[in-house]
Formats: structure tokens, C-alpha cells, sequence
């Protein structure tokens, strides 16, 4: 299955995620798309991890992933976590998505 670009990720159409990601800095911008590009498909090496590795699905064995796998995989998460709450914080705060209503 081939990676879908940055673009074409719904969640990062809604925070505007594009190829003008810095401002004024064309090159800048092309390698944080790359950077993007690589989340993504860390998102998608991470929901493979769970299936193969991971306790759901009904399985009782217990896992055979190393303590240094699941840091990664947790870090991993971690990052992308972070960086799309702040991506979504800062859109909220110049008014380019509404706010949470409390």
C-alpha cells in the first residue's frame, strides 16, 4: 500500500498542513512536508505494530515485542500526538478553527 502524501490525510487537511508550512522559507517548508510525510507513515507503522505485535484482537499470549519496541512505538506516538494538539492549538488560537466548546 503506497503512503498518501501529507495532503491527502483528512486530519492534516483540517489543520492545514501544507507545502507552505514555514513562512518565507520555501526550503524550509519542502523538508517539514518531508518530516510530515514520514509522521504519516509512522502513524500507519504504528497501527501495523499493534496488529502483529499488540495485545487486542482477542489474544491472550502475551507479546513478543521487546521493552525497546514499545518505547518506540510509545515515543513515536508521543511526537505525532504532540505535534497535531499543538498544530490544532495554534490554528484555534488565530482563529482559523473554532474552539472546543467547553
Amino acid at each position: 500500500m503506497p503512503t498518501p502524501y501529507v495532503q491527502d490525510s483528512l486530519p492534516i487537511q483540517g489543520l492545514g498542513l501544507n507545502a507552505e508550512a514555514v513562512a518565507d522559507h520555501a526550503k524550509a517548508s519542502a523538508t517539514v512536508v518531508k518530516i510530515l510525510r514520514t509522521l504519516t507513515t509512522t502513524v500507519q507503522g504504528l497501527a501495523e505494530l499493534r496488529n502483529h505485535l499488540g495485545l487486542g484482537h482477542g489474544r491472550t499470549a502475551p507479546s513478543p515485542a521487546l521493552t525497546r519496541h514499545a518505547r518506540l512505538a510509545l515515543n513515536s506516538t508521543v511526537t505525532v500526538t504532540e505535534f497535531v494538539l499543538d498544530t490544532w492549538q495554534d490554528r484555534i488560537d488565530r482563529g482559523k478553527l473554532p474552539p472546543l466548546s467547553q
